[in-house]
């Protein structure tokens, strides 16, 4: 126990306890050339390029890698919804074939044929032709073709011939595979896919503010703790230097300095720890913000953590997370593209009934009549001798026109594959419904439980923050009654732990409140109204 101090002598300021004012003189010097030799140490340990939530948020937008992963997925989506419209691009197709045919002759019509045998070479010129398929399920083929032949047979016309050959069909389902709705399926299917991309962009977004502020509050508890083992560590050096003071005075013993001293050492070792702790919070929000090797500074919060008490209405706060969480929406956008895999589903059950007809133009010309040919050309060949005057009549009313029209059906006998596809795909979306349920009963919980998660935590900080207040005093008064000898160091050095625990305490009630409020703008999706951001879709 320490003893009372004499009347008059001489206290500093605080404390109370014994100062020699020369050896004090040179203790203060000697401090202050030692916080100059070690202050460069101390400051590159701790020093941290400032950092404000907003930019913290920023930086984690524009660079997050997580992200930037997400973000590719709505222009995959937007190249899925071209491919599915490119169904409906038009084929061209062109060619060209030359062929070379001999046969003996084998009846008495091509007997005048000198050697016996006829030749033909044939070049077949195939013109640019488009195949496709509507939006309506017409399916359509427009070609044209110029076959040119030469021939030694008898009974040609000419001895080079050109034959050209205009031609368009078309196939028009009737049940099956009819109209614009159930062919632009796959379209829609992906355009809701994109959209769904575009809302899970959303969603990390929502999810990536709250880890950043989850992360920052720790970095800034973690700078807090520091802060809080460097002033415990400072209370326990100063009593360190005070009891040596009254030692020498004969008002403490060897046993309070050693006692005194043992506790330095134990609080120097809590900020080696509180520092490395610090240290490691702050890569971990290096990692969120901006992980390029080359930039991780280690950051410090300058943003103070929200106290706004606790929140009111949970109902609006509910509310508006049903119809605002882009998850929710997400997954509606599942159910509605698995509905339209189960009108594909229907519609292959349905029977083939097609319309099919055609159209067609063919022309003649050539040159080098045959010399056979006793009666002269007929009257629509003559003049027509080069290859441009075999189109002469097409698409007039004196062209060779042909056309066909008709039904084509196609029955299965067994429908097995299409009834198990569609029983398949309705358990599907009904899986996906249960799915849609489920998510919706869960944001809701995530709601409540931010919420209730806030209101505790405003409750605790008001309580922590009360226990500073309580533990400060306390430290006051066993400070007092160590100068009057009514206490020991080690009740000192117990209220100097105890503040220091209440302090911690306090400051993690405090970014626990803050963490949780983080939690509640994501649970709701204000979190982009939180930090003024505008999502362009």
């Amino acid at each position: 126990m320490a003893r009372p101090l004499p009347p008059g002598a001489p206290v500093v300021p605080g404390p109370g306890l014994v100062l020699d004012p020369v050896r004090a003189g040179r203790r203060v010097l000697a401090g202050l050339l030692a916080a100059l030799v070690l202050a460069p140490a101390a400051g590159a340990q701790d020093a941290a390029a400032p950092l404000t939530l907003a930019e913290a948020v920023r930086l984690a937008l524009e660079r997050n890698l997580d992200l930037s992963i997400e973000r590719l997925n709505p222009l995959i989506s937007r190249e899925q919804v071209r491919e599915a419209i490119g169904a409906f691009d038009p084929l061209a197709t062109a060619g060209v074939t030359y062929g070379r045919a001999e046969r003996f002759l084998n009846n008495i019509l091509e007997a005048e044929a000198e050697s016996g045998l006829v030749v033909e070479e044939t070049l077949l010129a195939e013109y640019p032709a488009l195949t496709g398929r509507l939006v309506t399920g017409t399916q359509y083929a427009l070609g044209l073709t110029t076959p040119v032949t030469r021939s030694n047979h008898p009974l040609r016309l000419f001895d080079e011939a050109y034959q050209a050959q205009l031609t368009l069909s078309l196939t028009q389902p009737l049940l099956r595979d009819f109209g614009v709705e159930i062919n632009t399926v796959r379209i829609r299917q992906a355009e809701k896919g994109e959209r769904a991309a575009a809302l899970g962009v959303e969603a990390r977004m929502l999810a990536l503010i709250r880890e950043v502020e989850t992360q920052y509050w720790e970095v800034f508890y973690a700078r807090r703790h520091v802060d809080t083992a460097r002033a415990s560590l400072e209370l326990a050096e100063d009593l360190v230097e005070r009891l040596r003071r009254a030692r020498e005075a004969g008002l403490a013993t060897a046993l309070d300095v050693l006692e005194a001293e043992t506790a330095v050492e134990a609080r120097r070792s809590e900020l080696a720890r509180a520092r490395t702790d610090l240290a490691s919070a702050q890569a971990q929000l290096g990692l969120l913000i901006d992980p390029r090797p080359a930039v991780a500074v280690p950051r410090d919060p300058v943003t103070p953590p929200p106290d706004d008490g606790a929140p009111q209405d949970l109902g609006g706060m509910l509310a508006r997370a049903l119809a605002a969480r882009p998850e929710l929406r997400q997954q509606e956008l599942v159910v509605e593209r698995v509905a339209l895999e189960e009108r594909v589903a229907m519609n292959a059950l349905q029977p083939r009934v097609d319309l099919v007809g055609g159209v067609g133009y063919n022309g003649l010309a050539g040159d080098g009549v045959n010399p056979n040919l006793r009666r002269g050309l007929p009257s629509r060949l003559r003049g027509r001798d080069t290859y441009s005057e075999a189109f002469n009549d097409f698409l007039t009313t004196d062209g060779n026109l042909s056309w066909s029209v008709g039904v084509r059906l196609q029955l299965p006998l067994g429908r097995n594959e299409a009834q198990a596809r569609l029983a398949q795909v309705r358990l599907q979306r009904r899986q996906e419904e249960l799915r849609l349920a489920q998510l919706r009963a869960r944001v809701a919980v995530d709601v409540e439980t931010a919420f209730h998660d806030v209101s505790a935590g405003a409750e605790r900080l008001a309580a922590a923050r009360r226990g500073v207040e309580l533990a400060r005093e306390q430290l006051r008064a066993q400070e007092r009654d160590l100068a009057a000898g009514r206490t020991t160091v080690r009740r000192v050095l117990e209220a100097q732990e105890a503040l220091a625990r209440a302090e911690d305490a306090a400051s993690r009630a405090w970014t626990d409140y803050a963490a949780a409020r983080a939690r509640l703008d994501a649970a709701q999706a204000a979190s982009f109204e939180t930090h003024r951001l505008v999502i362009t879709r």
